[in-house]
């Protein structure tokens, strides 16, 4: 911050002639790696700044997707560090404070947010780049997707964090927009991911083959296209016959093992969008369906909140508070925890915590 206080970043010409600042303090990491020389970091100026030029710096920049796509893969090529060294902040910092200041502040104006010049995760000019060509590998032409498009992609850690998924997503839109099948190239991307991040939680894209990854891949993007284009998402055959084998086995008569116990199959939709109670209050068959459910949920799980009750029984956020107060009162359960951190065990279980506690 110092240095950006006492350099000309108003002035382009003035700010290119204090580079590079070489004036600083520098640490190295104490464990592995090599460390770099003053003729690589040299070299990667003259470079990056070379290519800048070529898209007209100092004046205003012409084809700002080829220039970052290209930038990616410069710096990747030339600052061949781990990932572990990349991941921090202060290395960025340096490299652009020190280093690449001047093309920096082309690329996004002395005005820019000053996360732009420090080594912030999402904002750095060059830390973004870096990750960009990283993660989506050398055989993604970074230069043929737009800003939004890797965004899409790359401030998604669930999808950024596995390389294999973040790569099919790639290699997959831009197949799409090669033959034409994209209207609305930003719309389907974010269509796509939308239908991507919410099957994260119940697929394991880590475990699959590269068939099962692209054949899923495909599939998020057909939907994603069809809903864009106002038509109903259809399933593939394949999966289908995959979800008729998964409701056989779930609807078969096999018993569970001693001390398991059942309890009710629910879906998404049931805890997004419970059927509502009369508004009248409770019946008493209600209130004990509730109150049973409510102890099989602490027997089964160890606790019960609130949320928990009401994703098993179609009843009201003050009913269920209600119940599990009653529960209280009846001795069989006992309160932790205070305002929206609040649960529920059962009482025998919390005075045997009380007593390893004393």
């Amino acid at each position: 911050m110092q240095l950006l206080s006492s350099l000309p970043i108003s002035n382009i010409e003035e700010l290119a002639a204090a580079m590079p600042e070489t004036g600083q303090t520098v640490t190295y990491t104490p464990v592995g790696g090599t460390r770099i020389a003053e003729s690589d970091l040299f070299t990667l100026r003259e470079e990056v700044l070379s290519l800048a030029r070529a898209h007209g710096m100092p004046d205003s920049l012409n084809n700002s997707s080829e220039f970052e796509g290209r930038a990616a893969r410069l710096l990747r090529e030339r600052l061949n560090i781990s990932p572990n060294e990349a991941s921090h902040e202060e290395v960025w910092t340096y490299l652009t404070c020190c280093w690449l200041l001047d093309i920096a502040v082309w690329r996004f104006g002395a005005q820019a947010d000053r996360r732009r010049f420090i080594g912030n995760i999402n904002r750095n000019t060059f830390r973004r780049l870096w990750w960009r060509a990283e993660v989506l590998g050398p055989d993604i032409d970074l230069t043929q997707l737009g800003e939004d498009e890797l965004v899409n992609i790359m401030e998604r850690p669930t999808v950024a964090s596995d390389l294999r998924l973040a790569r099919a997503v790639a290699r997959e839109f831009l197949s799409r927009v090669d033959r034409g099948a994209a209207d609305s190239r930003m719309q389907l991307m974010r269509e796509a991911m939308k239908r991507l991040l919410r099957l994260t939680p119940m697929i394991a894209f880590a475990a699959l083959n590269e068939g099962e990854l692209q054949s899923i891949i495909e599939e998020i993007f057909n939907a994603a296209a069809a809903g864009l284009a106002g038509h109903p998402a259809t399933v593939s055959g394949r999966h289908r016959a995959e979800d008729q084998v998964l409701h056989s086995a779930s609807s078969s008569s096999v018993e569970p093992s001693a001390g398991v116990v059942r309890i009710p199959r629910i879906t998404i939709g049931d805890v997004a969008f419970p059927p509502r109670p009369p508004a009248d209050s409770m019946r008493d068959q209600d209130f004990d369906g509730a109150a049973a459910t409510a102890l099989q949920i602490v027997r089964t799980t160890g606790r019960v909140t609130n949320t928990n009750l009401r994703e098993m029984v179609a009843i009201t956020s003050g009913e269920a508070r209600e119940v599990l107060q009653a529960l209280v009162r009846d001795g069989r359960l006992a309160r932790r925890g205070i305002r929206r951190g609040t649960y529920y065990v059962l009482a025998e279980a919390a005075v045997d915590d009380d007593i390893a506690e004393s």
